[in-house]
């Protein structure tokens, strides 16, 4: 249903882009290994005195493949724990789809804050990182993002609206 008709990006350039973002904020970039039963895309860490920043990542496709991400995310999750930052990364995505999945078809709205997972949108051909849901526990990223806060607060009305309309 949400399945994006041409592919524009490839994981590559999807993982080559989230990558080189994440170096210029200061990240290092770790050779990807299992964590309890899920193999991540992206993982990274950054030190800033005797804090040790950390984020995982799973890049998919487009949106039909989000629950999957978001299954991947949970199982290291369980690993590691609230210390870590979790984000599912796709390429650009209809703001339709986005929604549909999050609140006005499936409702994942509600789960994925609960596991406090983010979302991110890459597009490498403009050096873009978007965060659409959450935010890292590492505030420097309030300064690279091209977003200046992620769209919590819309999905959060239309959610309240749409439970409103369930009573």
């Amino acid at each position: 249903m949400y399945e994006e008709k041409e592919e524009k990006f490839t994981r590559e350039k999807i993982k080559e882009g989230v990558e080189k973002f994440l170096e210029y904020v200061g990240y290092t970039i770790l050779e990807p290994k299992y964590i309890g039963f899920s193999l991540p895309d992206i993982h990274v860490q950054r030190k800033e005195g005797d804090k040790k920043y950390e984020i995982v990542g799973v890049i998919k496709r487009d949106i039909s493949q989000a629950l999957e991400g978001f299954r991947e995310l949970a199982a290291a999750k369980c690993v590691l724990g609230h210390k870590v930052d979790y984000a599912l990364i796709l390429p650009p995505v209809s703001e339709y789809f986005f929604l549909a999945f999050l609140i006005r078809e499936e409702e994942w709205w509600f789960t994925v804050k609960d596991h406090s997972f983010m979302w991110w949108l890459v597009n490498p051909d403009r050096e873009k990182v978007d965060c659409l849901v959450g935010w890292p526990l590492d505030k420097k990223f309030g300064d690279y993002f091209s977003l200046p806060s992620s769209a919590d607060g819309i999905i959060s009305q239309e959610a309240a609206r749409k439970m409103d309309e369930d009573f």
